[in-house]
């Protein structure tokens, strides 16, 4: 054979031996991979937290609101007098309701305290003999009057118009000597009502409101007394207290 033909099969078998051997075995092609499989999602509990619900501001506002306290009222202006003997004062203004006159004497004679006005009918606060210190109430229409004094000594005189938006709560417990006048208390309904008197006069104990014709009587007795009595009353009062000796009052 021809050397040049021998090297030129020889050099083209070992192109083809080369070759074969580059190309890619079937058999060692990337190994099957298992499908990935999707994660389920963890289940969602049924039970889910509830958010608290907002609160709305007009709620807030309402609930403030609520706490606070009752306006005060105000009471009118006191009007303080002072003489010796008899004497007519002028032009005494009156609200209208409740008034209050707290009055002393040193004289050994009659004492008359009244509010006088254009009627047929004068406004009695004080009558008593003698030495006198105390505190008298009653409910009189509003208007002008004149402050009528009947007194043999030196006095004063105070008049107050007491108002409140509110009052002490229940029970109370009360007790002094002679008349007066004590207040505000809240009164809810029905109660009941104790009391005791060692004096030798007239003992009586009246709830007023501070505005308004009418009021509750609890007691109106003569002389030495120990008993309780219902009584209704709603709203802000004064007890008034007539005695001329040592007394007690129980509310509840």
């Amino acid at each position: 054979m021809d050397r040049r033909k021998y090297i030129a099969l020889t050099g083209t078998a070992l192109t083809t031996a080369i070759a074969g051997c580059s190309e890619p075995d079937d058999d060692d092609s990337e190994p099957d991979q298992e499908p990935e499989t999707e994660q389920e999602a963890p289940e969602e509990d049924d039970e889910t937290e509830e958010e608290p619900a907002d609160v709305e501001d007009d709620d807030v506002e309402e609930e403030v609101e609520e706490e606070e306290e009752p306006e005060e009222v105000e009471e009118t202006e006191l009007q303080s007098f002072s003489g010796d003997g008899a004497t007519v004062e002028q032009d005494i203004s009156i609200e209208g309701g409740l008034t209050v006159v707290d009055a002393n004497h040193d004289g050994e004679s009659n004492f008359q305290v009244s509010l006088v006005d254009d009627t047929e009918f004068d406004e009695s606060f004080v009558n008593e003999i003698g030495e006198y210190d105390g505190e008298t109430a009653d409910l009189i229409d509003g208007g002008e009057y004149m402050l009528e004094v009947e007194a043999d000594g030196s006095w004063e005189i105070e008049i107050r118009q007491p108002r409140a938006a509110s009052g002490d709560d229940l029970p109370q417990s009360l007790s002094s000597s002679g008349p007066e006048v004590h207040g505000p208390i809240e009164f809810t309904g029905s109660h009941v009502a104790e009391g005791s008197h060692d004096g030798e006069s007239n003992y009586s104990v009246n709830v007023y409101p501070g505005e308004g014709s009418f009021g509750e009587l609890l007691f109106n007795e003569i002389g030495e007394y120990e008993g309780e009595t219902t009584f209704s009353f709603e709203g802000v009062g004064w007890v008034a207290v007539q005695a001329d000796g040592d007394w007690t009052v129980d509310l509840d």
